[in-house]
């Protein structure tokens, strides 16, 4: 399937939540009430069938698509861990699209090495079959997320388990150059790591800072799957991040 809109509600700025590997667009049901009364949120279901949009450039292509039809241009794009790295991508492809990026946790490639790495084993292992990509899915929520799924939860991501695993295989050809990073500066970056997230995961947010003049900020009790752990307190920082226009003193 195309893009689409999961869920649109509220009003006043326009914010568009986008969600990684592992879970969909629902996973953003109490972000998304936390943040409706003072904005429209709009959640979106990235191309999910498997074999579609299978590129990340065509994938960030209709996602676009999607964005300006529904809200135009200026939106803040929230993306998570997937959904943070497409963020990235279309900051990259579509540079006039949103007015600003909360990106938490997306991939660098080879800018953030350890990570990098990591990543690239978890992507030979999952493209050993469904069961192998479900593992990644688990170990990259981190256990306890995994566990607080629930059986409902955790069977929904089993019974998506092949387009997660060709999603894996796309998002590990991820690698940015720093450039790329540097033109990401023209609009104003918020990047966030969760309090319970591995050291390359700190990597990653200072070198949105160092490159892409990012803030960065952590949020406390939460791991990759942020919109999971602690929905109201990152609901907190992207209501609350009023970034000064990039360029100003």
């Amino acid at each position: 399937m195309a893009a689409s809109v999961h869920e649109d509600r509220g009003q006043g700025p326009g914010v568009v939540l986008l969600h990684g590997v592992g879970v969909g667009p629902g996973s953003f049901a109490p972000l998304a009430e936390a943040l409706c009364d003072r904005h429209r949120v709009v959640v979106l279901e990235r191309p999910g069938a498997p074999g579609e949009a299978a590129d990340l450039a065509a994938h960030a292509d209709r996602i676009a698509e999607v964005v300006a039809a529904r809200l135009g241009v200026g939106a803040r794009l929230v993306g998570v861990s997937g959904g943070a790295t497409l963020g990235l991508v279309l900051a990259e492809r579509h540079p006039d699209l949103f007015g600003s990026y909360v990106l938490h946790e997306p991939l660098l490639g080879r800018l953030a090495p350890a990570l990098h790495h990591r990543f690239q084993l978890a992507a030979a292992s999952a493209a050993d079959g469904p069961d192998p990509a479900m593992e990644v899915v688990a170990a990259v929520m981190g256990p306890d997320t995994w566990r607080a799924l629930g059986s409902e939860g955790r069977a929904d991501a089993h019974r998506h388990a092949q387009r997660w695993r060709e999603e894996i295989a796309m998002f590990a050809t991820f690698d940015p150059t720093p450039d790329s990073l540097l033109r990401l500066g023209r609009r104003p970056v918020l990047t966030t790591v969760g309090g319970r997230s591995a050291p390359e995961r700190v990597v990653v947010a200072d070198v949105l800072a160092e490159l892409a003049g990012a803030e960065v900020r952590t949020v406390a009790g939460a791991g990759n799957a942020v919109q999971l752990d602690a929905p109201r307190a990152f609901a907190t920082i992207v209501a609350d991040w009023s970034p000064e226009p990039v360029g100003a003193p």
